[in-house]
């Protein structure tokens, strides 16, 4: 049986730092991963969602740079190509962490890790079979989208009409039409990429404001300069159901509906 100072659960930014401040403090120390070194943030989240929106954002200063004294006669963009970015980027960060990781002699194994043992001595670790023991244990497993009870989210989201943050970012073809359930940062990440790259986009939020966490100085800026854009906002309305290609929200008492790709 292997057996280290320290096993992580879970190769995320707290697993791998973890694992990283351990191993120059001189512990054997073996990370289990059961998707991409990084976690959420850099392969589903905060990197890929920003290199999404540098693309927009450089589309957009294309598309109106006559402001900087700067003319195009044709402006477009590829998605493809987006993606693509967007996915070498992912990659060679992850490669990152994953050459941090060798050169600190770090086991890195790939697969998914539960705790079968616990004794005075530490504990046991078992993936796919494989008994591991550590005398310390680092559980940082992460999280994941919480689906509301509303009807028809989890049958869409079979049927791929209805996504999480995980899965529009990979989405291969601009949609028309797009209706984001929730008006806090994921939500208006998204928000904005599709509506700069022509979707036209509705943001269904219950609070009367969108960031809601935000000073609303801040929220009321970021709402302006939404709909300047183009992008609508139901606000203080709650979605009541998700059909295969529209939305029932309820606002103000009274049930509506609202096309959506």
């Amino acid at each position: 049986m292997d057996t280290f100072d320290l096993i992580v659960l879970g190769g995320g930014p707290a697993g791998y730092l973890g694992a990283e401040r351990a191993a120059q403090g001189g512990m054997r120390v073996a990370v289990f991963e059961k998707r991409a070194l990084g976690g959420v943030c850099l392969n589903e989240g905060c990197i890929p969602s920003k290199a999404l929106l540098n693309s927009a954002k450089v589309y957009e200063y294309a598309m109106h740079g006559e402001k900087y004294g700067v003319t195009a006669t044709v402006v477009s963009i590829d998605h493809a190509v987006v993606l693509a970015r967007k996915n070498k980027v992912v990659k060679q960060l992850v490669t990152g962490v994953g050459m941090t990781m060798k050169k600190l002699n770090i086991t890195v194994i790939e697969k998914p890790a539960v705790i079968t043992g616990k004794s005075t001595e530490g504990f046991t670790v078992t993936a796919d079979g494989t008994e591991y023991a550590t005398e310390k244990l680092l559980i940082a497993t992460g999280s994941v989208p919480i689906l509301p009870p509303i009807p028809g989210l989890h049958e869409g989201l079979e049927s791929g009409f209805v996504m999480t943050s995980r899965e529009i970012l990979d989405l291969k073809t601009i949609p028309e039409s797009l209706v984001v359930v929730g008006g806090g940062v994921i939500g208006l990440e998204m928000a904005s990429y599709f509506n700069s790259v022509g979707t036209e986009v509705t943001v269904i939020e219950m609070l009367d404001k969108i960031a809601g966490t935000t000073d609303n100085e801040i929220s009321d800026i970021l709402l302006k300069n939404y709909k300047k854009k183009g992008a609508k906002f139901k606000l203080s309305c709650k979605v009541t159901s998700v059909g295969s290609d529209s939305v029932t929200y309820e606002e103000k008492g009274e049930s509506k509906n609202i096309a959506a790709d």
